[in-house]
């Protein structure tokens, strides 16, 4: 799925993060809410967010919430390749559903990528056949992800205060059963998912409508996905244009089951974007950090070290480049030119 051929700058103001923020809590909110939250007419919110995602700046995605359940096999992949060949394997990479992300980092590994499949064989089919056979790739290293304390999914550009925040989570449908309850996917919701993946916002009609089914079986499935917290939705910026344009990658070890370190991490680094406890090498813990500017990446570690003394630093990269990012595929500049809807069941 292509965006505008002609993709112009956007300058974005205060405004605009504003409804950033509201729909990074809910993707879906009505505009009335959104416009109330922000302090502007229905009518202004939706018409800056259509220029906003018109052009790449920010985006509304879905996917399965397959993390750590049956269906899903999360992993960090690092791949070595010839420097001329990089790029070129990252696009072509990029047509591939099940992976996410796809970033060009500093240190030794050349492309550093997110992959969500439906099992570990899975994952192996892929390493040692799609990606294998890429010319020009030299090797792989994977990481399986095996507890997802926080992703970029929870973080927020903080531009709200805490009444908008919370008016904002009022209207959030919460889940009305256990999840224990909740029935496998099935043909149906996975074609919505892949919908949502094109555009998180895609009214109940044209989901209906390419799904060949009701607008009122749309709209109920489409509830039950949210409620069940089946579907992740989630809304992105151009890290440019969000005024956090850094993102650096912390590998290190973390002794056991520390929960003290884990909550020292999530409450006194704000810009914390990821905390994943993997396996598949020395490190044990990966953290994403955004920052404002290459200048605070010191501030960053010296807090690290002050804050969350049980984490050992094995190993830091500082992203130059995402290539993609939750399903878009970015151009230099971080906005989205193509929209690949992630699909965790693609073979």
């Amino acid at each position: 799925m292509k965006m505008s051929d002609s993709l112009r700058e956007t300058v974005v103001d205060e405004i605009d993060l504003a409804i950033v923020n509201c729909l990074q809590i809910d993707p879906r909110a009505p505009w009335s809410l959104v416009g109330e939250v922000v302090g502007v007419d229905p009518a202004t919110a939706s018409r800056r967010w259509l220029r906003l995602s018109g052009d790449g700046t920010a985006w509304i995605t879905g996917r399965a919430a397959g993390h750590g359940g049956a269906e899903s096999c999360l992993a960090v992949i690092e791949v070595t390749c010839d420097a001329p060949s990089a790029l070129a394997i990252a696009r072509r990479v990029a047509e591939f559903p099940h992976v996410f992300n796809i970033e060009h980092t500093s240190g030794p590994r050349s492309l550093t990528m997110l992959a969500n499949m439906r099992d570990m064989a899975a994952l192996s089919d892929f390493l040692l056949g799609d990606l294998a056979r890429i010319p020009g790739v030299l090797g792989t290293r994977s990481h399986v992800v095996i507890q997802v304390v926080t992703m970029g999914d929870q973080w927020r550009l903080r531009t709200l205060d805490r009444q908008q925040i919370a008016t904002m989570n009022r209207h959030r449908r919460k889940p009305d059963r256990p999840r224990a309850s909740v029935r496998a996917y099935d043909q149906i919701d996975r074609k919505l998912i892949l919908l949502l993946g094109e555009d998180g916002r895609m009214p109940v009609g044209a989901l209906a409508r390419r799904c060949g089914i009701s607008e009122s079986t749309a709209r109920r499935r489409l509830v039950e996905l949210i409620a069940d917290e089946r579907v992740i939705l989630r809304c992105d910026m151009s890290l440019a244009a969000s005024g956090w344009p850094l993102i650096v990658w912390v590998w290190g070890t973390i002794d056991g089951d520390d929960s003290v370190t884990v909550g020292a991490l999530l409450r006194h680094v704000p810009g914390l974007r990821v905390l994943w406890r993997i396996v598949g090498g020395r490190a044990d813990t990966l953290l994403a950090i955004s920052a404002h500017s290459i200048q605070e990446v010191p501030a960053i570690e010296t807090a690290l070290a002050e804050h969350a003394p049980g984490l050992t630093v094995l190993d830091r990269s500082v992203v130059l480049r995402s290539i993609k990012r939750v399903g878009r595929e970015l151009d230099a500049s971080g906005r989205a030119v193509r929209a690949v809807p992630m699909d965790i069941w693609s073979t």
